[in-house]
């Protein structure tokens, strides 16, 4: 439609800028000579309008060239304006659909509001009535607590009466439970004296019996048993009585294990003794060299000092008990110089103490145990951690005995 509009107003123009009254209404670019029924006069002033004429033609040929110009610029300006238009409508139609959005936004908002606004009035409900509650147990406290205190004082001021009462009491119990201490210790020494004389006349009839008979083994051992079994009965029955004089008092109790336990290992021990176990039993061997790398395995003492009871292997380090008893072991392992060696003692495998010689120049790490071991079990010297051992006369040894 706009492109139709042009091309008339163009031809509009040309045809009336082309259009003069100079020359008979005909659109001509130039003027006919035939002028003689004029005079000379005329005819310059003829042609000065002529020239004029000329010039304005091309004036308004101008004018029309640069008004098609301008057409066409603005033809292209409407282009633009056209395709500024669609996507004007374009960002309208997204901006359209965007408020739409915040629309629904905003009234799921308000909902959400409504709702935020009513909770918040429920709680603040709730929390008014919180506080009236609170404020009722609060009272409600305050007359416990003064009911309390009332009531604390009264107990306080009974039970102070009754500690007073208790005290005395204690004192009386304590010298009471003082001197049946003092009567049953008197009377465990005594039992223990006789026990012990009954034990000692035992076996030096014993050891008379062994050294002036001439019986044959069988006779020796029908012997020691009949012996065994008179000592046994002896002590069992000093044990009843022990057991029925001090059984009212916890604390006798205590000292009545303690001392059945030192009968049990004496009546072991004797009873060993009578089964021809080893009088003695004991060992002392020490390592012959320093070494700087030892890192594992066990510590193998291979200077033998004492063997008594033949138990140490010096090939293996290892120390296999051929009696049943109490035993001692000790050991030591000297550091390497500056640096940190960590060994165990080991009962059949199980770690019982820990040794550790530090950092320090050649420091020293001793260590000692009393283990109950039963005959077979096997005692040795583990490594732990760290590294190396020194050794200078025997300073790095392993020792052990039956007590």
């Amino acid at each position: 439609m706009w492109q139709r509009l042009v091309f008339l107003l163009l031809y509009f123009l040309i045809q009336t800028y082309g259009y003069s009254e100079l020359t008979d209404k005909s659109n001509n670019s130039s003027t006919p000579l035939d002028i003689s029924d004029h005079d000379s006069k005329n005819n310059d002033v003829f042609r000065q309008l002529l020239n004029q004429e000329t010039i304005i033609r091309m004036s308004l040929v101008k004018n029309v060239h640069t008004l098609s110009k301008d057409m066409l610029d603005l033809k292209k300006s409407m282009e633009t304006l056209e395709s500024f238009k669609r996507k004007t409508d374009s960002e309208m139609a997204t901006l359209k659909k965007e408020v739409d959005n915040l629309k629904r936004e905003n009234q799921r908002l308000e909902l959400e509001n409504r709702r935020y606004e009513e909770t918040f009035n429920a709680t603040t409900e709730n929390f008014t009535k919180i506080d009236e509650n609170f404020q009722q147990v609060v009272d409600q406290l305050e007359e416990k607590r003064e009911s309390f205190e009332t009531n604390t004082s009264e107990v306080l001021a009974n039970l102070k009466v009754e500690v007073r009462y208790l005290s005395v009491t204690l004192l009386d119990l304590n010298k009471h439970t003082l001197e049946i201490d003092k009567r049953i210790s008197d009377k465990i020494q005594e039992k223990y004296k006789q026990l012990s004389l009954r034990l000692n006349t035992s076996v030096e009839n014993l050891n008379n019996d062994i050294m002036t008979t001439n019986k044959s083994m069988s006779d020796l051992k029908d012997s020691q048993n009949s012996i065994e079994n008179f000592i046994t009965m002896n002590i069992n029955k000093t044990l009843e009585d022990m057991r029925a004089e001090v059984k009212q008092s916890k604390y006798d109790q205590l000292q009545l294990s303690s001392t059945v336990s030192s009968l049990e290992v004496f009546r072991m021990n004797l009873t060993n003794n009578l089964h021809g176990r080893p009088k003695n039993v004991g060992f002392s061997a020490s390592v012959t060299s320093p070494n700087s790398s030892w890192n594992s395995g066990t510590l193998v003492f291979s200077s033998v000092i004492t063997n008594e009871g033949k138990g140490y292997n010096p090939s293996n380090g290892i120390f296999t008990a051929p009696t049943g008893g109490v035993y001692v072991f000790f050991v030591n392992v000297q550091s390497y110089y500056r640096k940190t060696i960590y060994a165990d003692i080991v009962l059949n495998g199980s770690t019982k103490v820990k040794t550790m010689a530090h950092s320090n120049y050649n420091d020293a790490g001793p260590n000692m145990v009393v283990l109950t071991i039963e005959k077979g079990d096997a005692v040795w010297v583990r490594y732990s951690s760290g590294q190396g051992y020194y050794s200078s006369g025997s300073i790095t040894t392993f020792s052990g005995f039956l007590i």
